[in-house]
């Protein structure tokens, strides 16, 4: 898996690289964004990269599946190598370390967000509004779920900082002191 990871994250230097150079960071995290969503699941995945399929059929069911929007003559290189290469699995764990490489030269953090209740708009803005302040004034991306053990607040985890604003931990540490 540690090998899978790292030939990952060779090819998103590879692709940040050029996009970088090519001024075209967001249409690469798009395409990415894209091509991962169709060409990187296990049944396409298994389908391509099946030992019977020629290349001329790979190419041509590449060609088939690859959103009509998407008129990268790099990326869809991109895709033909990863299918020639056995390596088309790779195209998620590919999109996951490009983002993390954009995040980092946009100023962005991700924010892992648990809530009693699912947030309104309003609300997620606020939150990220106020872990913006805590990080530095950097943009933060929230990632939600919710949790109804966690009663009311927020726990919310940047990198490795963790913010915990729950009722259940306010409760659990008011029992502590009580006792």
């Amino acid at each position: 898996m540690a090998l899978r990871g790292a030939a990952a994250r060779r090819y998103a230097q590879a692709i940040f690289d050029i996009a970088t150079e090519q001024k075209a960071l967001d249409k690469w995290l798009n395409d990415l964004r894209a091509l991962s969503g169709t060409l990187g699941s296990p049944q396409a995945v298994a389908a391509l990269e099946d030992p019977s399929v020629t290349e001329e059929t790979q190419r041509k069911v590449i060609n088939d599946l690859v959103p009509r929007d998407l008129n990268n003559p790099l990326a869809i290189n991109l895709l033909y190598i990863l299918a020639d290469r056995q390596r088309l699995g790779l195209l998620p764990r590919i999109f996951e370390s490009y983002q993390e490489m954009y995040n980092k030269a946009k100023g962005i953090v991700v924010a892992d967000v648990v809530s009693a209740v699912p947030l309104d708009e309003a609300h997620q803005r606020e939150v990220a509004n106020q872990l913006s302040r805590i990080m530095g004034g950097k943009t933060v991306q929230l990632h939600m779920r919710h949790d109804p053990r966690i009663l009311g607040g927020i726990i919310a985890r940047v990198g490795d900082e963790l913010i915990d604003a729950s009722v259940a931990t306010r409760l659990a540490t008011l029992g502590e002191r009580l006792s």
